[in-house]
């Protein structure tokens, strides 16, 4: 946790973090004189307007994506959006609030967001698969495409795929994933979503 906050000092001086964020570095900076002396020294540099809205975008999209910057032109193009916009989005890996566990310890874990103007139809989020957990068997209802972002993960017929892999599953295709010893994380772009049991998600 220490080192997440020392990240967001940074940005909690010039305003750009979201509420929940900013009262997690206050929290901290009470009760670590080290952190408050590190935040008063972020806001002697910091402006003393606050940053517009593009400021701010700009200044999240360069700070964004941070391990996973090599993939920032494939995440680009897989789900339609700007680069600044791919780190913005890979940011939001970090982030725990970003994340939710639709069946909880199922060891499932997703994060939404909306993909540009060619794939505004298609549901696009990151998946998080827990150390050996599987998402489970399910349907394709259109074409999806998955990039694997870290870890591992193998399909029912043995496949095995790693970071930067991309999985292509056909309109009507079914399978599972099972996540290596090191879990599995991947970008998702998936036309008219999937079926589990019959029933749409």
């Amino acid at each position: 946790m220490m080192t997440d906050i020392r990240e967001l000092i940074p940005l909690y001086a010039l305003g750009a973090l979201d509420d929940d964020e900013a009262r997690a570095v206050e929290r901290a900076v009470e009760s670590d004189a080290s952190l408050a002396a590190e935040l008063d020294s972020f806001l002697a540099l910091a402006p003393v307007a606050v940053p517009s809205p593009d400021v701010k975008a700009r200044l999240l999209a360069s700070a964004g994506a941070g391990p996973h910057e090599s993939f920032v032109d494939r995440m680009s193009k897989l789900v339609g959006v700007t680069l600044d916009r791919s780190r913005e989005l890979l940011a939001l890996i970090e982030r725990k609030t970003s994340w939710e566990t639709p069946v909880p310890g199922m060891g499932v874990h997703l994060v939404h967001f909306d993909g540009g103007p060619a794939y505004a139809a298609a549901d696009c989020g990151f998946v998080r698969i827990e150390p050996g957990c599987t998402f489970p068997w399910h349907k394709h209802r259109g074409e999806e495409v998955n990039l694997i972002l870290s870890g591992s993960v193998r399909d029912d017929q043995g496949n095995t795929y790693g970071p930067g892999d991309v999985i292509t599953q056909v309109q009507g295709s079914e399978h599972s994933l099972t996540a290596g010893d090191e879990g599995a994380l991947y970008v998702a772009r998936a036309m008219d979503g999937i079926e589990i049991n019959g029933q749409r998600q």
